[in-house]
């Protein structure tokens, strides 16, 4: 039981990160048709999807490593560092989109 809900973590990981890149892309492209305060909201949603693909992509790291069961043997400095990465970028995107919403609306 534990292995099926593990591979479906997994499926939907790997769905939800192709997903996040795939919306991404779409922003930036629209981006470059766009002026002034679209663009740039555009732009900060682009990278808050960036950040939350990386969330998704450690995720699905640890879902990987846990379906296969080599997750006790992956050093804890070393899930530390995926988890600082992962938590990291998407604060600073989150902080980022924030930032770019509040300047539009003065």
């Amino acid at each position: 039981m534990i292995n099926s809900l593990t591979f479906l973590i997994v499926i939907l990981g790997i769905s939800t990160v192709v997903l996040s890149a795939f919306v991404a892309v779409k922003f930036r492209q629209q981006a470059k048709q766009l002026n002034n305060g679209s663009r740039k909201l555009s732009q900060a949603l682009m990278w808050q999807l960036v950040g939350e693909a990386c969330l998704g992509l450690g995720t699905l790291c640890f879902a990987v490593f846990a379906y296969i069961g080599k997750l006790p043997d992956v050093p804890v400095v070393i899930q530390s560092a995926m988890r600082l990465f992962m938590f990291s970028a998407t604060s600073l995107t989150t902080i980022h989109l924030y930032l770019t919403t509040r300047r539009l609306n003065k």
